[in-house]
């Protein structure tokens, strides 16, 4: 679908459909327009639902314990990621050969392995973006660069036009909506209104799953075993 869809619906709701639009769909000097609006509330829904960008792919690690999430320079991703959600197994100094798995264990666990171990492939890692959510560690340490199948959640594609396509899942398309009509009607603006503002609020977090908006984070689907290989 194209974000020309969204557009109409929001305007729509804000009753600005004439020739003569108070927000303007493309680009516009000095004035707020949709595509700003599109853009901010499609980072909202990827920051909430890192699913929603998700990337699955082979890409090369770098030599130590302390790894970064996927960049395009760093690691030869095809985009740059938001966060990590999983590393599935190894894959080898070519990145095509499926190897061992690896595991998911706490930060805690990871205090009980030998940080001074290295070897070439990745048993355990542990992350957490509560903490620091461009960092996680792996066990044992990396002593030259190796590949591991993982996926990520990306960098949303920024929109340039009403012509553009939505860069994410159809089903996202009403939250995006609710989270630009949120946006507008929390501003300063003549069409502010606090109390639709937290009515589209409410209804983006409903629409995402989140049901309340203390719990920002997307449930992390991924269970991490108490100990890990090599315990």
């Amino acid at each position: 679908m194209l974000v020309s869809e969204i557009f109409l619906l929001v305007a729509g709701a804000l009753q600005d459909l004439g020739s003569s639009r108070r927000w303007p769909w493309e680009i516009t000097t000095d004035k707020l327009s949709m595509v700003d609006l599109i853009n901010a509330a499609i980072r909202e829904v990827a920051i909430n639902r890192p699913d929603s960008t998700s990337v699955t792919e082979s890409v090369q690690l770098e030599t130590g314990s302390r790894q970064t999430i996927p960049k395009i320079e760093t690691h030869g991703a095809t985009y740059d990621a938001l966060s990590l959600l999983e590393i599935i197994q190894n894959m080898g100094d070519d990145g095509e050969t499926p190897g061992d798995p690896c595991f998911r264990v706490t930060r805690e666990a990871m205090n009980g392995f030998d940080w001074n171990i290295t070897g070439t492939v990745v048993d355990n890692y542990a992350y957490d973006k509560l903490i620091n959510p461009q960092v996680f560690y792996i066990s044992p340490s990396l002593s030259e660069r190796t590949y591991v199948e993982l996926t990520y959640s990306a960098e949303p594609t920024i929109i340039t036009s009403s012509t553009d396509t939505f860069p994410l899942p159809s089903p996202f398309a009403g939250a995006t909506a609710q989270w630009m009509l949120y946006l507008i009607f929390s501003g300063d603006n003549s069409d502010a209104n606090f109390t639709r503002a937290q009515h589209h609020a409410q209804a983006f977090y409903q629409s995402i799953g989140v049901k309340l908006k203390s719990d920002l984070f997307f449930p992390d689907q991924v269970k991490q075993r108490p100990g890990g290989k090599g315990k």
